[in-house]
This record gives structure tokens, sequence and C-alpha cells, in this order.
């Protein structure tokens, strides 16, 4: 299905944005498509948009999302392919922060170190 296999990718690439910077044929492809393939059988198998649990008195109903095929491995193996493109995961600063600071007035000390 064309579109079940659409949203597959659309939430594989916000896991991983990477995926699109992958080479046709190269090896961090063949893996992502392996990934995605299970994905996909998954997605199948369990049904994007059935039920998944009902209420009674309460009149609950939720259904099953694109999401609810993707289980934790899935979710680390894709990101483990983009390395240090990956910055959904990491938590490094970006950008320079400047030595001289208005504050650096208030203690004529130096530095903190």
């Amino acid at each position: 299905d064309e579109d079940t296999a659409r949203r597959i990718l659309i939430r594989a690439r916000e896991v991983a944005p990477c995926l699109r910077d992958f080479g046709v044929g190269s090896e961090p492809q063949k893996d992502a498509l392996a990934i995605l393939r299970g994905v996909a059988k998954r997605a199948a198998t369990i049904g994007a948009g059935v039920v998944s649990s009902q209420g009674r008195n309460g009149t609950n109903i939720s259904y099953r999302d694109i999401k609810s095929a993707f289980f934790a491995e899935d979710i680390s193996g894709l990101r483990s392919l983009c390395g240090d493109c990956d910055t959904t995961t990491s938590a490094r600063p970006v950008g320079s922060f400047p030595k001289a600071r208005p504050l650096s007035a208030l203690w004529p000390e130096g530095e903190y170190s």
C-alpha cells in the first residue's frame, strides 16, 4: 500500500532526518530499508487506524496510528544509522559563546574556572 509506505517514510524521517542523505544502494540505505520493511509488515498486521482500545461507561475509543508500528528498537536503529548527523538525540551546544561578557566587570578576579 503506497499510502502506508509514505506514512512510514514520513515517520522515519521525523525520527532520523538523515535518511534522505543516504546514497542509492549504500549500506546505510540497505540497513534502513531492512528496518522499514519490518515496520511495514508490522503496520499491515497491526493495521493503522484500527481500534486499539475501547471503554464502556466513559465511552473512550483509541485508534492505532502509524507510530504504533515502530518499536523502540526500530527507532534506535534508524537513529544509529545517522551517527553524527543525527541532531535529535544529541545535546551538544550550538554556536560559540563570547569571552568578554558584561558581567565580567562585576568580578574583577577574572574568569570562573
